[in-house]
């Protein structure tokens, strides 16, 4: 729908200004053409994760009904097709464990270097690093049923090694998305100091590339609910839809910053400049 959306608007832009000079107009299809390839090549990148997405939350599904299938007893069993069929469904659900978890690293590593990924994509795979554990932890269960019998299937052993040196890094993966993913930045200065931190500049904030960042403070947005500027003067210069805040005076004449929608104020920028006086 947004790709629609902005080629009708290249377009529309485009024959708007099919009157006016010749290089405009070629600087205007070039930008369009490129707007295209962007999005093109971002819808790409978001269908392939996606689509591994779905393959993992399969191979948790058909993991979940081999588990099902699994009755501890034929191991000790007479029968040999009984153990067969144990020995067949443990060797299963260890391959698929192994190959969900390098496709959730490899997951990793594509939403680490894309700027686009949403928070929804982001929370998708937390979950199948979360569902990795579980599956890990209900190997580990077995695991120690088959030794209490004086059993040890050599693959299941090895599995669950493996797996238990993933889940730990996993463990410290998660807690540091989840912090990285809340993250936001605020700042509070008068106009000069602000100009000092090349954080404002001709009215623009935060366009030099060289803006002190250090001047910020980092916090949790979940946490982050009120700030008190300590000024009787105070205006936001970031954009933050005006549903989402309200920026009033206390008590002793000083403007304070409520968050009353997190999710809505930051989700237009994930830095807050406040101009004081």
């Amino acid at each position: 729908m947004r790709k629609t959306i902005l080629l009708i608007i290249a377009t529309a832009v485009i024959a708007a200004s099919s009157c006016t000079n010749s290089p405009k107009r070629e600087q205007l299809i070039s930008r369009n053409d490129s707007l295209r390839a962007e999005i093109e090549q971002r819808d790409a990148a978001l269908e392939e994760m996606i689509g591994t997405i779905n393959l993992i939350e399969q191979g948790f599904r058909s993991i979940s009904e081999a588990q099902g299938r699994i009755n501890l007893d034929d191991a000790i069993s007479s029968e040999k097709s009984r153990a067969e069929i144990l020995q067949n469904d443990i060797d299963f659900i260890s391959e698929t464990l192994a190959k969900n978890k390098a496709e959730i690293q490899r997951l990793q590593s594509q939403i680490k270097n894309n700027k686009t990924a949403s928070k929804q994509l982001q929370t998708m795979i937390e979950n199948l690093q979360n569902q990795l554990m579980q599956k890990s932890r209900d190997l580990e269960t077995m695991q120690a049923a088959l030794a209490e019998k004086n059993i040890h299937i050599e693959k299941l052993d090895k599995t669950i090694s493996e797996l238990s040196k993933t889940n730990e890094t996993n463990e410290r993966i998660i807690s540091i998305q989840d912090s990285e993913l809340n993250s936001v930045w605020y700042a509070i200065g008068t106009k000069r100091e602000l100009k000092e931190q090349k954080i404002l500049k001709s009215g623009d904030v935060l366009r030099e590339t060289d803006a002190n960042l250090d001047y910020f403070t980092k916090a949790d947005l979940r946490e982050l609910t009120q700030i008190n500027t300590y000024a009787g003067r105070a205006k936001l210069l970031t954009n933050h839809p005006a549903n989402s805040y309200k920026l009033e005076r206390n008590s002793d004449k000083q403007y304070i910053l409520t968050i009353t929608n997190p999710d809505a104020f930051w989700s237009t920028t994930r830095y807050l400049v406040i101009q004081v006086r």
